[in-house]
């Protein structure tokens, strides 16, 4: 009876201990098949697919181009407007050759000239030389779009030098029957761009009533906003036109800093990680030193290198580059500018064309499972990415490459439907496993985001670590990456 008594002594415990592992195993099992939950902000649909451009062009054409200026005053004669070789579908062959996407035309900039015969005023192309009034170019563009495949988007800029109702309760209606016409015209508009240059006058009610229109008609249309149209901002202004996100540059900011633009600079070009909006910057810049055409800057372009410079400034910072193609007096896009797109997106081809990473053998220190396994993130799948144990911010990732890889770029992706999770990291390179070596210009980064880019002078390295060092929740990346830069063609 004593020995019964006392084997019960020792398999009680024994049985709390077995049930408190399976209990633990059934939480493991859930947590590594269940997704992280999402971190603060995060973006919506429209954001997403925005996202995904990568690189927006920009076209500024209009009664600026024919009257040599980039700040037209809004008094110059519409019949000054006469493009004479116009042809969108050139402008579509070189976003395609460019890999570009989507575009955004300039329907009406400050001067008031709008570029398609609106019932709402006279200063407009119905009165222009060009094809006897007859033409739209805003229907030419669009058109051209549709047959290219490329997203066709709208700059209506705000302010109106030319209209002396700009300010006024008339203004707004004027405003919104232009915006309505181009919304319900044109077939899908994939962004409307509300510029905040001189229209400080505007106030939010405004933009209040200009939002219901766009999202009553276009409702899966970006909102590039700033200033006073600051609540209804997808995306935001950089702060600058010189085509450089902060570092580092997130994607969430406090609504009040696009309100407060001047006193906020720092803020719209580094975000705010704590902000409690998901505004990514949109990153302005035109490939030549003006916004609209000027022969004299055909010497002017940009070199492939430049741009290549600004992609990782703008596209390797969390951000989306909207680059600005001017027409020319023909209509046209000059070939120096169309030679500079299509070296820049041979370059962005081939250097990430191939992810010396993938294959690599990989070693976590807290996978959450083998549904967000580490090899997600070399596997080119977009549905796929690595997450680590609900806990743990933190994580060293290494990466046994086989043979010695030379490379020259990093990437980093985070999971960004899932809110900015990761605030701390660094990447070391090592020969042998044991001595490691930070990547120069990967060393204490703060975000991820979408998409993070470094380049740096080529290492050759077997292993490859990315520390985690910290983060607001767990860590969920989509990709890392590591590439060799195709040669540039300087100058070119």
């Amino acid at each position: 009876m004593k020995f019964i008594m006392r084997l019960e002594q020792i398999v009680s415990p024994l049985k709390k201990v077995v049930a408190f592992i399976a209990m633990a195993g059934v939480c493991v099992s859930a947590n590594a098949q269940t997704a992280p939950k999402p971190e603060g902000p995060v973006p919506n649909a429209r954001q997403i697919e925005w996202y995904h451009r990568g690189i927006i062009a920009f076209f500024h054409f209009g009664m600026n181009t024919f009257a040599d200026v980039n700040e037209g005053d809004g008094r110059a004669n519409p019949r000054l407007f006469n493009p004479t070789a116009l042809d969108c579908n050139q402008w579509m062959r070189v976003l395609k050759g460019a890999g570009i996407p989507c575009a955004i035309f300039v329907a009406k900039h400050a001067d008031g000239f709008c570029n398609w015969p609106t019932a709402y005023t006279d200063y407009s192309v119905k009165n222009s030389t060009w094809k006897n009034g007859k033409g739209d170019v805003v229907k030419e563009f669009t058109d051209a779009c549709k047959g290219a495949g490329i997203k066709a988007a709208i700059y209506l800029g705000p302010y109106d030098r030319h209209d002396a109702r700009y300010g006024t309760p008339a203004y707004s209606d004027y405003y919104a029957n232009q915006l309505s016409e181009l919304l319900r015209n044109y077939g899908r508009i994939w962004e409307i761009w509300w510029d905040g240059a001189g229209a400080d006058q505007l106030t939010t009610p405004f933009y209040t009533r200009w939002a219901d229109t766009v999202r009553k008609l276009q409702p899966q249309c970006v909102v590039f906003g700033t200033k006073k149209s600051y609540p209804f901002a997808d995306c935001r202004w950089v702060g600058n036109e010189s085509g450089i996100s902060g570092d580092p540059c997130w994607s969430t900011i406090n609504p009040s800093s696009i309100l407060n633009e001047p006193e906020h600079i720092n803020e719209l070009n580094h975000g705010e990680l704590n902000g409690t909006a998901y505004a990514p910057a949109e990153v302005d810049v035109s490939i030549r030193p003006s916004w609209f055409y000027h022969q004299e800057e055909d010497a002017q372009v940009k070199s492939v290198d430049k741009l290549w410079e600004l992609y990782f400034n703008s596209v390797g910072r969390n951000s989306v580059l909207l680059l600005n193609f001017p027409p020319n007096k023909q209509g046209l896009i000059s070939p120096i500018d169309e030679q500079r797109a299509d070296s820049l997106y041979a370059l962005i081809n081939g250097t990430f064309k191939t992810n010396l990473a993938a294959g690599a053998t990989i070693k976590t220190l807290h996978p959450r499972g083998a549904k967000y396994k580490p090899a997600n993130m070399v596997d080119k799948l977009e549905s796929t990415y690595y997450a680590t144990a609900d806990g743990h911010n933190t994580d060293t990732i290494t990466l046994n490459l086989g043979p010695a890889k030379t490379f020259d770029v990093l990437m980093l992706q985070e999971v960004i439907e899932l809110g900015h999770r990761t605030t701390g990291w660094s990447v070391d390179y090592s020969t042998d496993g044991n001595n490691w070596v930070p990547i120069p210009g990967a060393a204490d980064k703060q975000c991820i985001g979408y998409k993070w880019l470094v380049k740096f002078k080529p290492v050759t390295a077997s292993q490859v670590r990315l520390r985690i060092t910290a983060g607001k929740a767990c860590v969920a990346i989509h990709t890392f990456g590591i590439y060799k830069q195709q040669m540039s063609r300087a100058g070119m």
